[in-house]
């Protein structure tokens, strides 16, 4: 029951609303303009009920499906047989109707891995001619939709009529939400079960008794739909309806928003890596409201994004494989969000947007040393030797490592010497004979033969200051090649 509303109705909606809106696969396939074709399934295929027609290109969307969906992806993802084996078991794991592919964008026919794995866990699978795009699905199912509303009145089969036209166009949920007000009166509430998610406006229709009614229902995700107004209040079946689209949207926002994030992922990584200009990302700083300013970026743990998001709600944020990047006015708002969110960030010097490249690339060497500290790192951190080397690309140490470090493991490995413990413990007493000897317990003769090995076998002297110096940081290449190997 949820509280604060006066004579309340809950109605449980025990099971999904979607299959009862729906069109058998069978049908959907006979529809002759959708040019579909059942790859994968007979008899047993034919009877499954599509409710909605569910366009991803993840091989996993588990997260944004409920069950009953037909699953459309052109297959981008869809390059080998562990991502359609990913792609089938999700859709089976979700009870969804089937596998849907659009021939001709990526793929010139249907990769016989994924007609494998579907016939493995007996997943249907459909083709879908080129040129047809997957919006003609939900088209089909749409107008099945309003037929089958036999039993509602009319003003309820064309409002839910508009609000599948308003869900078609990608219309915000307000959106929907306000259709809704407008034509039942009083208001409606959306409430999502994540308490992480903010509430979408109480009101957005005018509520129109001193003492409203209210009627509340929870859908099958436990999502909490409720209105508010004057008798006659609408009925369960329509707040069902009304709700299933609701939660539809929301998946399809959160689905734009994650590609979203991950397209200006990738732009961040061509740009930072010097294959793109920044002006690539000019379009993304003037949506955001960022050009003209001087802005600072900063780098945050892999697959954070969605965390972020929700906590910087319109902040301009890219989802990249090794890392996040935000872009924010101010540096404290990083270390305002590192404290809020328990998580290590590193962020880089404040810059116009013209120098975005070096701003990715400071913020990519501070969340390396953040990681180090387990605290937030700002650009001061990059003066030191440590954080010069962290800015170097890995391939541009690779001589040291290949030249200093690789000849004293082989003498190592064949001859048992300790050559590389010894440099090492040398380096970090910062060179001193006596020290070293003591924390390895041998006798100071031992220590110089075997620095004098190292000198013979690689050409640079520990002794030397400079040449101490080129072998720290190989042994620092080193390290890191091992922290980060796959």
């Amino acid at each position: 029951m949820h509280t604060g509303h006066s004579e309340m109705r809950v109605v449980e909606v025990a099971k999904p609303i979607a299959p009862a809106f729906g069109l058998e696969l069978g049908e959907l396939v006979e529809v002759t303009e959708l040019g579909l074709r059942l790859i994968v399934g007979s008899d047993w295929a034919l009877p499954r009920v599509v409710s909605w027609a569910h366009a991803t290109e993840m091989t996993d969307p588990r997260p944004h499906l409920r069950g009953a969906e037909l699953v459309c992806t052109v297959g981008s993802a869809l390059l080998d047989a562990s991502s359609c084996a990913r792609l089938v078991e999700a859709v089976h794991a979700t009870g969804s109707a089937g596998i849907c592919l659009g021939i001709g964008e990526v793929h010139t026919q249907i990769p016989r891995a994924l007609i494998k794995e579907c016939r493995r866990l007996s997943v249907p699978l459909i083709e879908m001619a080129h040129g047809v795009p997957f919006l003609a699905i939900n088209d089909v199912l749409a107008d099945a939709r309003v037929r089958a509303q036999t039993g509602s009145s009319q003003r309820n089969a064309e409002l839910v009529g508009r609000l599948l036209a308003a869900l078609r166009e990608n219309a915000p949920m307000e959106d929907i939400l306000s259709v809704c007000t407008a034509a039942l009166g009083g208001s409606l509430t959306f409430e999502p079960v994540d308490p992480a998610t903010e509430l979408l406006p109480a009101a957005l229709g005018a509520v129109v008794d001193d003492a409203p009614g209210a009627v509340s229902i929870s859908t099958a995700e436990g999502n909490l739909l409720i209105w508010q107004g004057q008798s006659p209040a609408p009925d369960a079946d329509l707040l069902g309806q009304i709700g299933r689209i609701l939660e539809i949207a929301r998946h399809e926002k959160a689905d734009r928003d994650i590609q979203n994030r991950q397209r200006i992922g990738q732009l961040f990584a061509l740009v930072s890596d010097g294959l793109a200009d920044s002006a690539a990302l000019m379009p993304e700083l003037q949506r955001a409201g960022l050009v003209g300013k001087s802005v600072t970026i900063s780098a945050w743990p892999a697959e954070t994004a969605q965390l972020l998001a929700a906590h910087l709600p319109g902040t301009l944020i890219a989802d990249a494989p090794e890392a996040t990047f935000v872009v924010t006015t101010s540096p404290q708002t990083v270390y305002d969000t590192a404290r809020d969110l328990g998580l290590v960030s590193g962020h880089g010097s404040p810059v116009d947007v013209s120098q975005i490249a070096r701003g990715i690339g400071e913020a990519r060497a501070t969340l390396r040393l953040a990681r180090r500290h387990g605290k937030v790192a700002g650009p001061e951190s990059l003066t030191s030797l440590t954080g010069l080397l962290e800015q170097q690309p890995p391939v541009r140490l690779v001589p040291f490592i290949d030249q200093l470090i690789r000849p004293l493991l082989e003498q190592d490995a064949r001859r048992g010497s300790q050559l590389l413990a010894t440099l090492r413990t040398f380096i970090e007493h910062q060179g001193s004979l006596q020290a070293t000897a003591e924390a390895q317990y041998l006798h100071v003769n031992t220590v110089r033969h075997r620095l004098g090995r190292i000198a013979v076998i690689v050409g640079r002297n520990p002794l030397e200051d400079n040449d101490r110096a080129s072998l720290a940081i190989a042994l620092w290449a080193y390290d890191r090649s091992r922290r980060y190997a796959p």
